[in-house]
C-alpha cells in the first residue's frame, strides 16, 4: 500500500513539471490554459491607460547587455489588448492565459483589471549612451579586475544622448544615478554634487541629471578587499514644482549694478580727459624746466668769472677813496684825469651786467611760470585705497597689472606736487633777489655817472683850493659808492653760490621730471585704454537686466513639463501611453570565487539519484 502511494505522487510529480512550462511559454501556438482567458480576437478590451517599466542591464563599463518591458494595462472591459514591440520573448506575467504574436504585434487576451506582461527586445538602444570608467592608485582597470583589490579608487560615469532613440525621453527625462558603497571597505569617499545617505553599512550617493543634460558623475574612495553592487538608473518624466524668486528685485539689482558700471564708465572716461590734461602740463613742465636748467648751468659757469670781475672792482673802489682822502694842493690832479675812463668802462660792464641779470630773471620767471603752471595742472584728485580696491577686484589680471602702473604713476605725480609746494617759497624768492641784485647794479652805475661829472668839475677848475675841495667830495662819493658796491659783491657771491647749488640739484629734479613725464604718457595711454574697456563693459553690461529676464524664462521654459506627452518606448505604434519609466543597473563588482575541491571518490548525483531520493526511504 505505502509503495502505491509513492508511485501515485510521483506521478502527479511528473505532470507537473511537464505542465507548467507550456503554461507560461510564448508560442502563438500553444492551447488556452485553465485560468486564462480564452482567445476572441473579435473582442476588442477597452483599455484605460498603458505603463511601460524599461528594465537594462548594463555591464560594469557601461554597455547595454539586454533590455526587457515590463506592460502594464488597466483593463476596463475584457477583450484581446493589441500591443507593439520588437521582442524575442513574450512572459504572461498576469495569468496562465495564452499570448499572440503577428510581427511585431502582441495579441493579449485579458479580463478587466490589471493585466501585466514582460518582453525582452530584441535590440539593445538606450535614450542615453554611458560610459564608466574606473581607476586604481591613478591606472585604468577594468571592472572585473577591481574586486578583492585595494588602493585609492576612482570611479567617472559619463552619459550623451543616443541619436538612434527618439529625443523625447533625452529632453524629458530626468536621471537618478545612485552608487552605493560599503562604508566597511570603503573610506575617506567623496562624490562632489551628490546627495549623500546612509543606509545600515553602506552609504548611498544620489546624483540627479536633469533633462537635456549630460551625467558627469565622479566618486573617489580608499578601499579595501573592494566589492560593490551594480550602479543603479532611474530616469522618469521630470516634474518639479520650480519657485522663482521676486524677479522684479533682481531685476532692480542688475539695474543698479549695469547703472553702476555706467557711472564708473563715465568716471573713467573724465579721468582719461583729466590724465590727457595733466601729460599736456607735463610737456609744457619738460620746457619750463628745461629752460630753466640751462639758465642755472650757464649761471654757474660764468659765475666764477663775474665774481672774480666783481672782486677785483669792489678793490679798486677801495682803494680810490684812500688815495683821494689824503689830496693836498701839492695833488697831482692829473692822477684823477683817467677816472672817468675807468668808470665809463665800469658803469658799461655794470650796465651789461644789469642787463644779464634781468634777462636771467625774465628767463627764470618765464620758465618757472611755466614750471609753476605745469605743476598745478597736475590734477590733485585724492583717490583713497577703498576706491583702488574696488576697481581692483573687478578687473581681469592684465586691468589688475594696469592699475598698479597707475597707481605708481599718480604716486609719482603727487610727490612732484607736494615737493614743488615745500619749495615754491624759494623758487619764488629767486626772482625776488635777481630783481635787487638788478637795481643795485644800476644805482651803482648812477653813482659812478655822478662821480664822472664830479670828476670833469673837477679837472676844469683853477683854484687849487677849490680842486681840494672837490677831491674831498669825490673821495666821499667814491667811498659811498665802495660801500654800496661792497654789499652788492657779498650779495653776488652768495647768489651765485646759491645758483651753483641750485644748478647741481637741480639737473636731478629736472631728471626727475623727464622720469615723470614718461611715466605720465603710460598712464595717460594704460587709462585710455581703461577707458575704452570701460565703455565696452557698459555697453555690453546695459542690457543685462532684460538678458537676465530672459534667461530665466528661457530656464524655466525648459523644465516646464505641461506640454509634455508620454510616447511608448517599445513601438510608436502604441497609443495611450500614460507613464514610461527607466530602471537601469551594471554588473555588481564581486570578488573572485574561491574553489573548493571536491573529493576524489565522489562522484556527481544524477537527476535520477536525486528525484527518487525525494521518495526514497
Amino acid at each position: 500500500m505505502c509503495k502505491r502511494r509513492k508511485t501515485i505522487a510521483l506521478l502527479i510529480v511528473i505532470a507537473l513539471l511537464l505542465g507548467v512550462p507550456a503554461a507560461i511559454a510564448a508560442d502563438s501556438n500553444l492551447p488556452e490554459s485553465d485560468g486564462g482567458t480564452p482567445f476572441a480576437p473579435d473582442i476588442q478590451a477597452v483599455v484605460n491607460g498603458k505603463d511601460e517599466v524599461v528594465y537594462a542591464r548594463l555591464s560594469g563599463s557601461g554597455e547595454v547587455r539586454s533590455i526587457y518591458v515590463v506592460n502594464q494595462f488597466t483593463v476596463e472591459q475584457g477583450g484581446v489588448i493589441t500591443d507593439y514591440g520588437n521582442y524575442s520573448r513574450i512572459v504572461n506575467l498576469t495569468d496562465l492565459g495564452e499570448i499572440h504574436i503577428d510581427g511585431n504585434a502582441v495579441l493579449l487576451p485579458a479580463a478587466s483589471g490589471n493585466y501585466f506582461y514582460q518582453g525582452d527586445l530584441t535590440d539593445s538602444e538606450l535614450p542615453w549612451i554611458y560610459a564608466i570608467e574606473y581607476k586604481l592608485d591613478g591606472a585604468a582597470i577594468q571592472p572585473g579586475e577591481l574586486g578583492g583589490r585595494s588602493g585609492r579608487l576612482e570611479i567617472s560615469l559619463n552619459s550623451r544622448m543616443n541619436d538612434q532613440v527618439d529625443s523625447t525621453f533625452y529632453d524629458n527625462y530626468m536621471q537618478q544615478i545612485t552608487v552605493t558603497l560599503n562604508t566597511e571597505k570603503c573610506a575617506n569617499i567623496k562624490a562632489e554634487g551628490a546627495t549623500c545617505a546612509n543606509a545600515g553599512k553602506n552609504r548611498m550617493l544620489v546624483f540627479t541629471v536633469l533633462p537635456k543634460q549630460n551625467a558627469r558623475v565622479s566618486v573617489t574612495a580608499d578601499v579595501k578587499d573592494f566589492e560593490m553592487s551594480g550602479i543603479e538608473i532611474t530616469a522618469m518624466p521630470f516634474s518639479m514644482s520650480l519657485s522663482i524668486p521676486d524677479v522684479d528685485d533682481m531685476l532692480d539689482d542688475f539695474t543698479l549694478l549695469t547703472e553702476a558700471i555706467a557711472e564708473l564708465s563715465g568716471g573713467i572716461d573724465l579721468l582719461d580727459g583729466g590724465t590727457l590734461e595733466m601729460l599736456s602740463g607735463m610737456a609744457q613742465l619738460i620746457d619750463g624746466s628745461s629752460e630753466f636748467k640751462t639758465g642755472l648751468q650757464e649761471l654757474d659757469a660764468n659765475s666764477g668769472q663775474l665774481v672774480s670781475a666783481s672782486a677785483q672792482i669792489k678793490d679798486a673802489l677801495g682803494q680810490i677813496p684812500s688815495a683821494l682822502s689824503g689830496a693836498d694842493a701839492s695833488f697831482d690832479i692829473s692822477a684823477v684825469a683817467g677816472l672817468p675812463v675807468f668808470f665809463s668802462s665800469l658803469a658799461d660792464g655794470l650796465e651789461q651786467l644789469s642787463g644779464n641779470l634781468k634777462q636771467l630773471r625774465e628767463g627764470y620767471a618765464g620758465a618757472y611760470s611755466a614750471l609753476d603752471a605745469a605743476i598745478a595742472a597736475i590734477p590733485g584728485h585724492q583717490i583713497t585705497q577703498a576706491q583702488l580696491s574696488g576697481l581692483h577686484s573687478k578687473a581681469s589680471e592684465e586691468e589688475q597689472a594696469l592699475l598698479d602702473q597707475l597707481l605708481e604713476s599718480y604716486t609719482a605725480a603727487m610727490t612732484v606736487k607736494s615737493t614743488h609746494e615745500r619749495t615754491k617759497g624759494m623758487l619764488d624768492s629767486i626772482a625776488g633777489s635777481l630783481d635787487t641784485l638788478s637795481s643795485s647794479v644800476d644805482s651803482t652805475v648812477v653813482i659812478l655817472a655822478a662821480i664822472n661829472g664830479q670828476i670833469d668839475t673837477l679837472m676844469s677848475g683853477n683854484a687849487i683850493e677849490g680842486m681840494v675841495g672837490q677831491l674831498g667830495m669825490l673821495s666821499a662819493g667814491l667811498s659811498e659808492l665802495s660801500a654800496n658796491y661792497a654789499l652788492f659783491h657779498d650779495g653776488l657771491v652768495a647768489f651765485t653760490r646759491g645758483a651753483s647749488g641750485l644748478a647741481g640739484g637741480y639737473a636731478m629734479i629736472d631728471d626727475g621730471f623727464r622720469e615723470l613725464y614718461i611715466g605720465a604718457g603710460e598712464l595717460s595711454d594704460g587709462i585710455s585704454q581703461l577707458n575704452s574697456g570701460a565703455a565696452t563693459l557698459a555697453d555690453e553690461t546695459a542690457d543685462i537686466p532684460d538678458r537676465v529676464k530672459d534667461e530665466i524664462d528661457s530656464l524655466v521654459s525648459d523644465y516646464e513639463s505641461a506640454e509634455f506627452a508620454p510616447v511608448s518606448f517599445t513601438s510608436v505604434k502604441n497609443a495611450g501611453v500614460s507613464f514610461v519609466q527607466f530602471v537601469l543597473k551594471t554588473a555588481n563588482i564581486e570578488k573572485p570565487a574561491e574553489k573548493a575541491a571536491a573529493p576524489a571518490d565522489a562522484e556527481a548525483a544524477t537527476f535520477k539519484d536525486r528525484f527518487f531520493a525525494l521518495f526514497g526511504k
